[in-house]
């Protein structure tokens, strides 16, 4: 089991040389503030938790006004959906979801080399990885006719050209959604 980066009480991310905790029945990690505070661990149904005697110390909990699960009452980032909830007076559940929105369409960038790469293995298939299948079609097609009509020559020249058209594509497909990021960020 890969080990998480934040804690699962607070949601707040270790830093070098803060002091963590694991639950030996459930491989949560915890700072050691958080883990005193709580008493133990605080994953649902996870016996790792002592019990708390003095109704003094017992542990409150509040929902997360963005994805509704429930979560301790001093946590300042939600365990569940990882959002801050420092600033939730301020900003709206559907501000969070743009945010979020924009942040992975940033992570969606198509790869220039790979679809040179998948055009070797036939004609068009880079097309098709950016998500122009018409296009991708069209030029498999081509080079089958290519093949048929000119014996291998017309079907070098294809292959060059969706070699180099495909990358061409890609970055001003990455540019594009670039763009159209910074138009949104801009108030």
């Amino acid at each position: 089991m890969m080990k998480e980066n934040y804690c699962s009480t607070c949601g707040q991310e270790f830093k070098p040389g803060d002091l963590s905790i694991r639950c030996r029945l459930c491989m949560r990690n915890y700072h050691g503030s958080c883990w005193e505070k709580t008493g133990g661990c605080t994953t649902w149904a996870c016996s790792g938790k002592p019990s708390i005697e003095d109704n003094d110390k017992a542990v409150s909990y509040k929902r997360c006004k963005f994805c509704g699960e429930e979560i301790i009452s001093f946590a300042t980032k939600c365990r569940y959906c990882r959002t801050s909830l420092e600033s939730a007076e301020e900003t709206t559940v559907r501000e969070v979801l743009e945010k979020k929105s924009r942040d992975t369409s940033n992570e969606i960038r198509k790869d220039p080399i790979l679809t040179s790469l998948l055009n070797l293995i036939f004609p068009g298939a880079g097309y098709m990885y950016l998500g122009l299948f018409s296009k991708g079609i069209m030029w498999f097609f081509i080079a089958i006719a290519a093949w048929f009509f000119t014996r291998g020559l017309g079907l070098v020249a294809v292959y060059l050209w969706v070699m180099y058209d495909s990358p061409r594509e890609a970055i001003k497909m990455n540019r594009g959604r670039e763009q159209e990021s910074k138009t949104i960020q801009r108030p």
